[in-house]
């Protein structure tokens, strides 16, 4: 009796419920394209400057991307930098289309799973964020990882790693931070679908291969060629900065010029310590913007272990917040928390397609918690992106005038 009362509370239906989730897709589209019509997505100076990295003179971390565009012939201009902006955009977008929807095949009309995809496409961690940091190189790790994971997910066999291994190394050398982002994720989901000891004993070696690798771009990718100010004025040379829309950051350019750990570090101590008041605010709201979020998923995990005790699925789905142990390295503590935030809505699809009962479960839980759902989607579209914080855009301009 009291279940059957619940379901009399709840807005809507399980299924056959199209014409009040249309308006409901609606309205959030419409509520997205009209806060972001007064914003024209642009690559950002620092995405632009890390463009004309390649690897003409000698090998340089992020550089990968640089060197494909200087090999194809493109003459790197801002017009070219907001083309190669919008492919790296439509694809992130194609590639969290595909791995949300796709394991849902056959289960598109029930309610529980349509509130699934507009929580996540609407959510401000996700295609928002993107949006707001425009063709930023995180996507095309993104891209390159999911590919991975499918390698490892479709051929099965030991030599998928091999397969697998050169998307994981191209991630690396696009940014190696990737080796925080989504190279945990990966490894992670390997030992969700076997956890064998030849398995374990396989991504330990691999595993050790790409550690070895991500050292040595992080150490040996630095420029020795050039000072920062030489390297600084010699992109200004080559490319110009008399464009309106876009310069060229020496900020950047610094990546590249004795950034170590210990120095990145300092850095992140020195913005907390200057802009701490600001920090401080942008994490109250980020709290309060995630508080339904937060809410969803202890459910949602809680339901899980209760139905199915403690499995693999909690080390996948642990893997996801990775990009947060970035905290101590860099002060762009939104962007972490977006990566994170992608990462789980996509280990949840991906689970859901392997996993009967968790997809079963998910797409009841959904349902029954919609108003739950819909106030967290709300409080996204109020808060917007999980873009650049205050507080690291105002040290990204203090790097600016102090190098």
């Amino acid at each position: 009796m009291e279940v059957l009362d619940i379901k009399k509370m709840l807005f809507l239906k399980e299924t056959n419920e199209f014409r009040k989730l249309y308006w409901i897709g609606l309205f959030v589209l419409l509520t997205l394209i009209t806060l972001k019509s007064y914003y024209t997505p642009f690559p950002s100076d620092w995405l632009y400057t890390h463009l004309l990295f390649n690897y003409q003179d000698e090998f340089v971390k992020r550089g990968l991307v640089g060197e494909i565009i200087r090999q194809l012939g493109v003459a790197m201009s801002y017009d070219s930098a907001l083309y190669i902006a919008y492919g790296i955009f439509l694809s992130v977008c194609a590639a969290l289309l595909i791995t949300i929807i796709i394991p849902f095949k056959g289960y598109w009309q029930s309610t529980g799973c349509v509130l699934f995809f507009l929580f996540v496409l609407s959510h401000s961690g996700t295609v928002q964020h993107f949006y707001d940091n425009f063709g930023a190189l995180d996507g095309v790790c993104l891209v390159l990882s999911l590919c991975a994971l499918l390698v490892i997910y479709k051929i099965k066999k030991p030599w998928a790693y091999f397969l697998a291994y050169p998307f994981m190394a191209a991630a690396l050398l696009v940014h190696e931070g990737t080796f925080f982002t989504y190279i945990p994720l990966i490894f992670a989901f390997s030992l969700y679908l076997n956890s064998s000891k030849k398995n374990i004993l396989q991504l330990l070696l691999f595993g050790i291969a790409l550690l070895l690798m991500t050292t040595a771009i992080f150490y040996y990718g630095t420029a020795k060629h050039s000072t920062l100010d030489q390297h600084y004025k010699k992109l200004i040379n080559i490319y110009g900065d008399d464009s309106n829309e876009v310069t060229i950051a020496k900020g950047a350019i610094a990546v590249l010029h004795d950034r170590g750990i210990k120095e990145n570090m300092r850095l992140v101590a020195l913005d907390i310590k200057k802009y701490g008041s600001e920090i401080k605010k942008e994490h109250l709201i980020l709290f309060i913007t995630l508080f339904p979020t937060f809410l969803i998923y202890a459910d949602l995990i809680s339901e899980d272990i209760k139905k199915n005790g403690y499995t693999k699925k909690l080390l996948l789905f642990a893997s996801a917040l990775s990009p947060l142990a970035l905290y101590p390295l860099g002060y762009d503590f939104y962007r972490w928390w977006s990566l994170s935030l992608t990462n789980l809505f996509l280990v949840t699809a991906i689970i859901a397609g392997i996993d009967d009962r968790f997809r079963d479960l998910l797409i009841s839980f959904f349902h029954r918690y919609q108003y739950l759902v819909l106030v967290a989607i709300i409080f996204c579209l109020i808060k917007g992106e999980l873009g650049v914080s205050m507080g690291g855009n105002l040290f990204f301009k203090d790097l600016e005038l102090y190098n």
